[in-house]
């Protein structure tokens, strides 16, 4: 049996470097050898706590999901990619008959196996095999790096999607990491002129800023509500997409977006939230949840083909699978001002 390297979490705080199985594919599968991963947050939460909710790691498992690689093997059934061709991964493999996929909503498919989740493996390794359909043609003008970027890409377009946000919006996203970042620049393919960024790190505005926001607000520097209503006119927004999981940034959206307006909500709160349902009856709000997304990755792969969005400044930082370790405690610690850190495999 071949064997490739592979960064393998045993327990929290504990990864390790070793050689496994190369996995075996089906006729329909493709076998893929990875070439870059981005360190996503819920990585970094199984890394630390061992768990996401109510995803726990109760055995070995291989993080990471933001993948792009090289097709290495294809199966006797596949004719949409071939061996040698550069590819995307949609990490979510799902059923395809349940009543969500069917009707297009396949991100709540009940029998969703996604790399790096429990239990399944994900892609901090030299190869990984999906289903054919999952993996998407990678065009010539993008790189392995903006190709991993795809991912987190699409969890930002599938938050502009389901607040329904158009040209006539003003928008306000807390939390300037990737993923807010990545909601901005959805945001503003759809036209909209009136973006604000909410965090309490001033380089990340400063990110922020040069993505095309129209203004950067540090919580922990001035009073959100007061900034916004003022910046509105009082009125406030018509969108808020909270990104970032903070309990404050929670209840501060209730004050800021207008009545009728909605509240799309992306971060992982770590423990329960109150709320203050009065508000949301008398503002008579919309809250909508987003869990991945669904039917987003074409669009997104042409918005960074054609230059619409940016992913690729975003990638500051990018480390050999031998060093995955020094990766993760770069993103832990904020050393050297990083937004989106990425480990380079092949």
């Amino acid at each position: 049996m071949r064997k490739m390297k592979a960064a393998v979490l045993h327990k929290p705080l504990d990864m390790r470097i070793e050689y496994l199985d190369v996995p075996e594919i089906s006729p329909l599968d493709v076998l893929v050898r990875i070439k870059r991963v981005g360190i996503c947050g819920s990585d970094v939460h199984f890394y630390l706590q061992g768990r996401i909710s109510s995803f726990i790691v109760e055995k070995p498992i291989i993080l990471g999901h933001e993948c792009s690689g090289e097709i290495a093997e294809v199966g006797e059934k596949v004719t949409n990619v071939k061996v040698g061709q550069r590819v995307i991964i949609e990490p979510g493999f799902t059923c395809g008959v349940c009543e969500y996929c069917r009707s297009g909503r396949y991100n709540l498919c009940r029998d969703v196996r996604f790399y790096g989740t429990p239990p399944y493996n994900g892609a901090f390794a030299e190869y990984v095999s999906a289903p054919a359909h999952n993996v998407y043609p990678m065009p010539d003008n993008m790189t392995y790096g903006e190709g991993a970027m795809i991912e987190p890409l699409a969890v930002g377009m599938m938050a502009a999607k389901r607040g329904g946000v158009t040209v006539n919006d003003s928008v306000a996203i807390f939390g300037a990491g990737p993923i807010g970042l990545l909601a901005l620049q959805a945001a503003k393919s759809h036209g909209v002129i009136d973006a604000y960024v909410i965090d309490v790190i001033d380089y990340r505005l400063d990110y922020a800023l040069k993505l095309g926001a129209e203004n950067a607000i540090n919580a922990s520097k001035e009073n959100v509500p007061e900034q916004i209503m003022q910046l509105t006119g009082k009125k406030g927004v018509d969108v808020v997409i909270e990104a970032s999981g903070s309990i404050k940034a929670l209840q501060q959206a209730l004050h800021i977006v207008k009545p009728g307006g909605r509240i799309v909500l992306v971060g992982y709160p770590l423990v329960e939230v109150p709320l203050l349902i009065d508000r949301i009856l008398e503002k008579e709000l919309n809250i909508l949840g987003v869990h991945r997304y669904a039917n987003v990755f074409p669009a997104a792969i042409k918005c960074v083909s054609s230059g619409k969005i940016d992913v690729k400044t975003l990638i500051t930082h990018v480390f050999p699978l031998e060093r995955i370790l020094e990766g993760f405690d770069v993103h832990i610690k904020k050393v050297g001002n990083p937004i989106k850190i990425q480990i380079e495999v092949s």
